[in-house]
């Protein structure tokens, strides 16, 4: 029997068991129930756990379903043996493959014996993931993974290296099959085994935790020139934009080339780009349309601030940089306050020497970022160290004699990176309010919207499930990590604004669910559930940190049950 093991939130309570059924006939529904019958609510999901997986194939059809219910990939044991999934999960994105087939089968297959009638592999050992093999497995539209029998432990590495292969724009993960099923005749694959994306798919629904947070409007502010540039770029048409960039339109289907296409492996080279309410979606690329700036920052690998100067600059027929271009002055300098994309050329014991270049001529500046302040991060988190070759994104914050001052722990640079992503905080029917940021580990963003009716946190995360607005900031934010796993990333997190204290108070915890709140003077005590304990105080006790920040308040967390009157006349007022 497979179980999940909730490890424990504070010093005097045990780790939480949920024992999970076997062969049910609803693995979501039986999972839900298991973890409601534990008392536990779906903000619990944030806390820190384990699987101890049981007999296949229930072990893996659980594990897809914690997974995607936590939304990360959760440590697994199999007879007390940690089994490493994330590591080799993330070594199996990087594998390099052979380039796409000319012919995609629609099937393929890996482990088991082979069927004979679809390509067959199998993948035990990582010297099996030869380039042809992650080509069969990266690019195949349906999958089946037939695991080692009664070897729990080989199938689950077998499904992180299949899933890593696999990871793309969508996860894509394979059926999980037997190996005796019959022939497929199509791509639906209703008799293949337990589709694990489709069962994927149907968790996301039943993690949504807690009420939608309280906000208040507020006035616009009259000063948008911080946002100017942006704005008239995304007014540009992107049907010109995409002509500037290099690509043509089909005139039977009226679908244009993807200007990614060329230095993307794998990407078909007919035309995939649909059109819409002036944004463009390569359907291959994209997770949601693209405004006239998101797409040029996307094709050039540059800031959204970069990709505004490219498209506004007069008389420029093709967006490309053009670095043999020698006249600078053609080009708007970057302005305070602008995003901008730093190449490191050397470290120094105060500072890092840094090139920038004009979006639009290619003409170098010189420009300096000052080492960030490490004295108190949390234990967990390295200190920032760039190295020569580096590429970071840096808020401009002052340019004097030739020579720009950039930075990278300016709270700005987060309110800047998700700002620039959403085209309702450019308009200004949503303002940023306040940020607080500990560089390197976490910022929350605070908005506000100035127009009623406005879900401000949905539209500043993007409208679907993938929050495709926050990644796109992530992305932004983290730019010299990205390669790495994301748990080294800086985390954005949005927050609603309201003048109530205590309501703001209870935004500012999130994502931790606070059941309860006293304030007396500036001082303030919250109660969570235990198992949010953890994630309430944050590490080093960050998350407590950032909401005190935010609110102004000294902020200490208890867990429920404990007599809050009797802790906030502890505090000083």
């Amino acid at each position: 029997m497979s179980r999940v093991v909730i490890t424990e939130p504070i010093e005097s309570a045990a780790p939480v068991t949920i024992e999970l059924p076997e062969s049910p006939a609803d693995h979501i529904a039986a999972f839900l129930d298991a973890w409601g019958a534990q008392g536990l609510s779906v903000a619990d999901r944030r806390s820190s756990m384990r699987l101890e997986a049981g007999s296949l194939p229930d072990a893996l059809k659980y594990y897809v379903v914690l997974s995607e219910f936590v939304n990360r990939w959760v440590d697994v044991t199999v007879n007390r043996v940690p089994v490493d999934f994330e590591r080799v999960y993330e070594e199996s994105r990087k594998l390099p493959d052979a380039g796409k087939p000319a012919e995609v089968p629609q099937w393929a297959q890996v482990g088991g014996d082979d069927p004979g009638h679809m390509p067959h592999a199998v993948v035990e050992t990582a010297e099996d993931l030869v380039p042809e093999t992650v080509s069969m497995i990266r690019y195949a539209y349906r999958l089946r993974l037939v695991p080692p029998p009664a070897r729990t432990k080989a199938a689950f590495v077998t499904f992180a290296r299949v899933a890593g292969i696999r990871r793309g724009r969508q996860r894509r993960l394979p059926f999980l099959s037997t190996g005796r099923e019959p022939e497929p005749l199509n791509k639906k694959g209703d008799d293949q085994g337990v589709d694990l994306e489709r069962l994927r798919l149907q968790v996301i629904p039943h993690r949504k935790d807690g009420p939608p947070q309280t906000y208040d409007i507020v006035p616009p502010r009259r000063d948008r020139r911080r946002y100017r540039a942006l704005s008239e770029a995304n007014a540009e048409p992107v049907t010109s934009v995409l002509t500037r960039l290099g690509c043509s339109q089909d005139e039977e289907s009226g679908v244009w080339t993807c200007p990614r296409a060329a230095r993307r492996p794998g990407h078909p080279q007919k035309p995939t780009v649909r059109v819409e309410k002036n944004r463009a979606r390569c359907l291959t690329c994209d997770a949601a349309p693209l405004t006239s700036a998101g797409l040029v920052a996307a094709t050039l690998d540059v800031t959204p601030d970069e990709a505004a100067s490219l498209i506004l600059e007069p008389g420029r027929a093709a967006i490309r940089p053009d670095p043999a271009h020698r006249r600078p002055e053609l080009v708007a300098l970057h302005h305070p306050g602008t995003l901008v994309t730093a190449y490191v050329s050397a470290g120094r014991p105060d500072r890092f020497d840094c090139v920038i270049y004009d979006a639009g001529v290619g003409h170098p500046r010189e420009a300096i970022i000052w080492r960030p302040d490490t004295a108190n991060l949390p234990a967990d988190v390295a200190p920032l160290e760039l190295q020569p070759g580096d590429v970071v994104t840096a808020l401009v914050m002052a340019a004097e004699g030739g020579t720009y001052e950039l930075s990278i722990d300016a709270p700005e640079l987060a309110a800047r990176a998700i700002a620039s992503q959403v085209p309702e905080i450019i308009e200004g029917a949503v303002e940023v309010v306040a940020v607080a940021r500990k560089p390197g580990s976490r910022a929350k963003v605070v908005v506000a919207p100035t127009v009623p009716n406005l879900n401000t946190v949905g539209v500043c995360l993007g409208k679907r499930d993938n929050h495709y607005h926050l990644l796109a900031a992530h992305r932004v934010l983290n730019r010299h990590r990205w390669d790495r796993s994301d748990r080294t990333w800086e985390r954005l997190e949005v927050i609603a604004f309201t003048a109530d204290r205590r309501t703001y108070l209870m935004n500012a915890m999130r994502p931790v669910i606070v059941s309860d709140v006293r304030i007396r003077g500036r001082q303030a005590v919250v109660a969570v559930s235990g198992l949010q304990y953890r994630g309430g105080v944050g590490r080093g006790g960050l998350n407590a940190e950032l909401a005190g920040h935010l609110t102004d308040l000294m902020v200490h967390v208890v867990a429920e049950g404990a007599d809050l009157d009797a802790e906030i006349q502890q505090r000083r007022p």
